[in-house]
């Protein structure tokens, strides 16, 4: 009889165990949904957009740092904006020129509201050597052999300015660093640039365009 009472016993707390799980128990789905960036500024607040020099430190001989830079950034901002674009030469002293207002307010020879494009730039390359293990080869596949391995590592740090041409105010600034190591001892600085640049670009197109973002949600359904 006693058997009988336990086993009636047991068979309810599991059944009301199954019913409060049921009970508060929440299922979702995963969606994906584009959320608008908040950015600082619009370019379509600006008539002019001005690439000016960069402030370059530690070149690379041979390599004209200033040069690409504005090149390629000229080009891409013209394409994404979809505005003209201009370059424009203007060589810096120091970093504290761009924090001088009446410096940027001065240089613009027009009465349109423009934006300038600048900063300081380092550029950079070495050769680093990492010991590793690696198989020997022909020989027996177990034994392993210690051995150096060249690689050439290049770096490139950007301060970059956005600056309101009409009043010399910095209306966006942000530090950037992108490294890549090369196994190939023959990588040209010119190739390794346009690798690192081009990481750069997608990064400040995110904080400076207005672009629509895929992001991961989560719907509850009770």
């Amino acid at each position: 009889m006693k058997k009988n009472k336990f086993f009636i016993n047991k068979i309810f707390l599991l059944i009301l165990l199954f019913f409060v799980y049921s009970c508060g128990s929440i299922s979702y789905v995963e969606i994906k949904t584009d959320i608008a960036k908040k950015i600082p500024f619009s370019f379509e607040q600006f008539d002019e957009i001005m690439i000016t020099d960069f402030l370059p430190e530690n070149e690379i001989p041979d390599f004209d740092i200033n040069k690409e830079m504005k090149d390629y950034f000229a080009q891409e901002i013209e394409v994404k904006t979809k505005r003209k674009v201009s370059t424009k030469k203007i060589p810096l002293e120091d970093e504290q020129i761009f924090k001088n207002k009446q410096f940027w307010a001065n240089i613009s020879e027009k009465d349109e509201k423009g934006i300038f494009i600048t900063g300081s730039v380092e550029y950079k390359k070495e050769v680093r050597k990492a010991l590793v293990r690696d198989k020997r080869k022909f020989e027996d596949p177990f034994t392993y052999e210690d051995q150096f391995i060249q690689r050439k590592m290049f770096s490139l740090a950007l301060d970059l300015y956005f600056i309101n041409s009409q009043t010399g105010e910095i209306i966006y600034q942000r530090k950037f660093n992108e490294s890549k190591s090369y196994e190939n001892p023959n990588q040209t600085a010119y190739f390794a640039f346009y690798d690192l640049i081009y990481s750069m670009k997608q990064k400040i197109f995110l904080d400076v365009l207005t672009e629509k973002q895929p992001q991961e949600r989560y719907l509850i359904i009770k």
